[in-house]
């Protein structure tokens, strides 16, 4: 059994364009990046899916999305489409929200956009959950991103 010729997986084509977003050799221009991007990435795959076969491709769709969403919230940024660095950003967190880059990437969004608040709360929220969840601390790689906005209580 398969598919007929005229049916595509949407699965192929986000993969696709994750890795081309990913690439170093592939300039920016050629992406062809909107808020469309965003929601290509956005989505896991068989969710509910407790097959170990299912579980592992969707762990490795997992972590090529979540890096090509935080590379994507960073081109953003650099072209200055804040509303799309914060919509990439966004989605990284909400797909994994312990995973400290993906935080990182939204609290740039924000303080490139100019929302220190925003930023600090994201910071502040993210703190709690990660002490809350797992008793860790955030990084003083993360905590320097808010540094100048206030004393962040990385200490607990």
């Amino acid at each position: 059994m398969r598919l007929a010729r005229k049916v595509t997986v949407d699965l192929h084509h986000a993969r696709s364009l994750a890795q081309r977003i990913l690439d170093p050799g592939v300039p920016v221009e050629d992406l062809n990046l909107s808020a469309a991007t965003v929601d290509q990435l956005s989505d896991d795959l068989l969710p509910g899916w407790y097959d170990e076969w299912a579980l592992r491709e969707a762990e490795q769709w997992q972590q090529l999305r979540l890096h090509a969403l935080e590379s994507l919230a960073g081109v953003f940024i650099e072209t200055k489409q804040f509303a799309g660095a914060v919509a990439a950003a966004h989605a990284a967190v909400q797909a994994n929200p312990l995973r400290e880059s993906s935080q990182a990437s939204l609290i740039r969004a924000h303080l490139a956009e100019g929302n220190p608040s925003e930023a600090l709360d994201d910071f502040e929220r993210y703190t709690h959950r990660l002490r809350d969840e797992l008793g860790l601390r955030p990084t003083p790689r993360l905590c320097h991103l808010v540094d100048g906005l206030q004393q962040p209580d990385c200490g607990w």
